[in-house]
Parts: structure tokens; C-alpha cells; sequence
């Protein structure tokens, strides 16, 4: 499931495109798109939203923010006309490309999960994990999106995790139930139909992350369509769509990388993002609304990722952080992560170390 990542990768690591944009499989962009059309998206609005020429063609990536989009215009829709049920119901055998098809020929449910975790890149973006962890109750498995702080991330949680249920009982030929879900968004009014999705009365909501757990029985059980021959070509594939997939970038993702490049240079600079682009300050700033955004928002969500990821992923002191991500010194930074999460840095850390 793809949501926005975080800073550039090298042209070796899969999943990016080039020049410091992160690219995603558009599968669930093409599922997420359906679902609002179907809840009664406007097509007038559906024709603004981003990548939405070449999101059907084939053997393609777009950027990780064009995902992201679709997900804001759609989110409220999709929630009001019945949430992952809507999303599942538009979810037919191959919507997810290649990276379904990893379950299909497994020999058990544990190598079929492995193997997805190993291709996640050819579902989403390369920063999406999804960890496969055995212990005494079992084997489970846990997504940490890229970007947990989006709003779509407790919706798209939820239709993954009925998703890996559903595909389950799909090649296992009979219906299998976990024996533990949990979702990172608040548990609704009325979840009875959540709970018949997932398969279990065993859903445990505002957990952080995605999780599912399967019994050991199950998750070790042989499937009766292993094929270990076709099981290793799909493998293959899968690496090579994401090697040789073609990526569709647009001029945000000009802006995304200029402006990434000038946050690591020092506090924001409008006239130095706007001359790297060859515009002016102001066209800059139309072009901007005329994509739904600003020049003040599209600093503050690139400073967020930043400042997220390195929290998360590093040691480095606030006053550091707020050097390297344009802030006037830690106690505005604080502020900053404060407005973000409700929390401080402190907390937000915590978090992440209980997750992990």
C-alpha cells in the first residue's frame, strides 16, 4: 500500500525514480480510485488529481505523492460508503499485481507472506516494510508505512489486513482465521462488518501499526497449489517490475526534489526553489494553488518526513534535527512535532522503539 516517503534514494535502490523522486506501484492507486468513483467522486474533481492518464497502464511507477493525493480526495467518500468493505469489493484477483500472485504457488502461508515482504516494492514504495516475525503465538506479520502520520493510513490499514486474510483463505481452500488483528486508527462506532472481513472478534484498534497474526497450524500448513517451479519464476518477475518499470514523474516531482535539495542547504528559501526552476516567486506560488497546496504547506509536510524519519531512525540530539531540517533551533522544532502528533519528540520516540 503506498503513502509518501521520505528524502532521495540512489539510483540502484528500487522503487525510485531518478533524481530524488520515490515512485510506487499504481495498483492501489487504481483500487483507491475505483472505490471513490464508485462512492461518487466527482469526475471533474477525479480529472485534477495527479498521475490519473497513465495510472491504467501497464509496466509503469508514479510518484509516492501522487498516491498521496488520490488518498486525500477520496478518503472522506471511501469512509462514508462503508470504508475496506468498499475498498474490497473492488479488489479482484490481479488488482494488486505481481506482488499478490507471491502467495499463490507457496509451498505454506509463512514462505507466501515472506516472499511478499521480500517484494513489497512491487505494492508500494520502497520505504513501505512489511515484516514477517514468528514467536509463541504464532507468525505475524506487520506493515510500517512510510508515512503513518497520513490520514488514509487507519482506512488502507484495515483493507490490507482483511486483504492478507481474504488471500489466505484463498490458497489455503478454506476459510482461515487469525488469531490477532491490530489497526493504528480509533475503533468505529460499529465494527461488526470489520470484524467479519477480518475473520476474528480479536481486532485491537490505536495499535501504531498494521498487524496480523496467523496460528502456527495455519501459517505452516502446506497449500494445495505449491508449485515451487512457478512459485521461483514469480519471484523473478517480481524484481524485474520494479527494475524495468517506467517512471511517470511530473513538475511537483521537479519541486519535491529542488525543494529537498534547498531544505538540506539551510532554512527554506522561496526565491532560491522558484530560480532553480526557472519561475518566478509568484508563478511558483500559482502553480502551487492551482495543485490544491501552497508554498508554506508543501515546507511544513517535507520538513514533517524529514523530521519523522529521523527520529525514528536515528539518535541525533533536536538541536541537530533543526539544523539539518531548517528550523530556528530545538525549542521551535518541539513546537513543530507537538503540532504534528500531540505529543513531544521525546513520546514520539518511545513509540517507535515499542513498535519496532
Amino acid at each position: 500500500m503506498a503513502t509518501p516517503a521520505d528524502g532521495p534514494r540512489g539510483p540502484g535502490d528500487h522503487g525510485g525514480g531518478g533524481a530524488g523522486v520515490i515512485t510506487a506501484a499504481p495498483y492501489p492507486a487504481r483500487v483507491w480510485l475505483r472505490a471513490a468513483m464508485s462512492a461518487g467522486l466527482d469526475r471533474s474533481q477525479a480529472r485534477l488529481l495527479p498521475g490519473l492518464t497513465v495510472l491504467h497502464e501497464d509496466g509503469i511507477r508514479i510518484p509516492a505523492t501522487a498516491v498521496y493525493r488520490i488518498a486525500e480526495a477520496s478518503l472522506d467518500l471511501i469512509w462514508a460508503a462503508g470504508g475496506a468493505e468498499r475498498v474490497l469489493e473492488l479488489c479482484t484477483p490481479g488488482a494488486m499485481g505481481v506482488w499478490e500472485y507471491q502467495f499463490d504457488f507457496a509451498a505454506t502461508l509463512t514462505e507466501a507472506l515472506r516472499s511478499a515482504s521480500r517484494h513489497m516494492p512491487a505494492l508500494g514504495t520502497p520505504d513501505d516494510k512489511f515484516l514477517v516475525e514468528r514467536d509463541v503465538t504464532g507468525v505475524t506479520v506487520r506493515w510500517h508505512a512510510a508515512a503513518p502520520v497520513h490520514p488514509s493510513y487507519p482506512l488502507i490499514s484495515e483493507a490490507f489486513a482483511a486483504l492478507l486474510v481474504a488471500k489466505a483463505s484463498s490458497v489455503a481452500g478454506r476459510p482461515v482465521r487469525p488469531s490477532h488483528i491490530g489497526l493504528p486508527g480509533p475503533a468505529p462506532r460499529r465494527h461488526r462488518r470489520l470484524i467479519e472481513l477480518c475473520g476474528t472478534r480479536r481486532v485491537d484498534f490505536g495499535t501504531g501499526v498494521m498487524s496480523v497474526t496467523f496460528t502456527e497450524a495455519d501459517a505452516d500448513a502446506p497449500l494445495p497449489g505449491a508449485d515451487p517451479v512457478l512459485a521461483a519464476i514469480l519471484d523473478r518477475h517480481a524484481e524485474m517490475a520494479v527494475i524495468t518499470a517506467r517512471h511517470v514523474l511530473g513538475w511537483m516531482d521537479r519541486f519535491h526534489t529542488v525543494l529537498e535539495k534547498s531544505l538540506a542547504a539551510g532554512p527554506p528559501d522561496l526565491m532560491r526553489v522558484a530560480r532553480t526552476l526557472a519561475l518566478s516567486p509568484r508563478t511558483l506560488q500559482r502553480r502551487l494553488r492551482e495543485e490544491g497546496t501552497s508554498w508554506r504547506a508543501e515546507v511544513e509536510l517535507m520538513q514533517q518526513r524529514r523530521v519523522d524519519r529521523l527520529l525514528r531512525e536515528t539518535a541525533l540530539s533536536m538541536d541537530v534535527i533543526a539544523a539539518q531540517v531548517g528550523y530556528s533551533d530545538a525549542r521551535a522544532l518541539r513546537r513543530a512535532v507537538r503540532r504534528w502528533h500531540g505529543q513531544g519528540p521525546a513520546a514520539v520516540r518511545r513509540a517507535t522503539a515499542t513498535e519496532r
